[in-house]
């Protein structure tokens, strides 16, 4: 039998002229990974924004008690507004008719920042920027009831469910990648809270702070002294549409409507804030 003869044959003149030339065929391949990957992470986003509000609240509870250990006040004066926020926010969740074990957690921030937030695990934070321009017990009520319905309704969860969702999806081609942005999406929960919202988020949370006002005083003047307060930086007339939020006077009005349709106003006799709450520490230094 003779032996097989082995030739090192030169590649065809043609070969770059080929409709199946190797490049072209690893150009479409590299297309369709990407298109692959683009799905999986839309489809997995989706799904875990769908899935985490419908996790029991006693495991994002768990979670924030990792990434957001309680701190004990600094004195007797921050105690002081700690307890003032926490008592205040559970007089305006007994009007709002949380489910069973969502507990709330609320302490203040020396931020001069003029903002809000409600993070997993039922944890809210008020920036002293925003203090500091509040008058009433009211409007700062008002306040706790919007952020309390994000985390009735389980805002921040389907947020928070979408980032990870997605970084663990792209933990698939880029690990190292994919693991940092974990830890800054589990360490910067403020951010995520803040950014995750969604219109229709906004719209809901400010209804009920207004079902929970007209509960506790009759009257929604505190929803109108906070709106009077907010960062007036919006975007220009006619693109609120563009915005993830809806623009400060598109919110007024639809509270105003909202209002009128169950016979009440948005104004009313007022309360001055608690008197832990009325006197700051100084501006931290820039």
């Amino acid at each position: 039998m003779t032996a097989p003869r082995l030739e090192n044959r030169l590649p065809p003149e043609d070969l770059l002229d080929r409709d199946d030339h190797p490049l072209r065929e690893l150009a479409w391949l590299l297309a369709a990974s990407v298109a692959a990957l683009a799905a999986l992470v839309l489809v997995s986003g989706l799904v875990a924004r769908w899935l985490a509000p419908r996790i029991p609240f006693e495991h994002e509870l768990a979670l924030a008690e990792r990434l957001l250990p309680a701190v004990a006040p600094a004195d007797p004066a921050a105690a002081a507004r700690q307890a003032a926020l926490q008592t205040l926010a559970e007089r305006v969740a007994a009007a709002m008719d949380l489910p069973p074990g969502m507990a709330l957690q609320v302490s203040d921030d020396p931020s001069d920042l003029v903002n809000a937030y409600a993070t997993v695990g039922g944890r809210i934070r008020v920036f002293h920027g925003l203090l500091r321009h509040l008058k009433s017990e009211e409007a700062l009520a008002a306040l706790l009831a919007h952020e309390i319905a994000h985390i009735k309704h389980r805002h921040v969860a389907a947020g928070m469910g979408h980032g990870l969702a997605v970084v663990l999806t792209l933990s698939v081609v880029a690990p190292e990648g994919a693991a940092q942005a974990a830890q800054g999406l589990l360490g910067g929960t403020a951010q995520v809270a803040l950014l995750s919202y969604t219109r229709e988020h906004e719209r809901q949370a400010d209804a009920d702070a207004l079902a929970a006002s007209l509960a506790l005083y009759g009257h929604g003047g505190g929803l109108a002294e906070l709106f009077a307060v907010l960062p007036s930086a919006e975007a220009p007339s006619g693109t609120a549409w563009l915005r993830s939020h809806p623009d400060t006077a598109e919110r007024l009005a639809l509270l105003e409507a909202a209002a009128a349709a169950r016979g009440a106003r948005l104004s009313g006799s007022l309360t001055p804030l608690p008197e832990a709450l009325r006197t700051l520490p100084a501006k931290p230094s820039p």
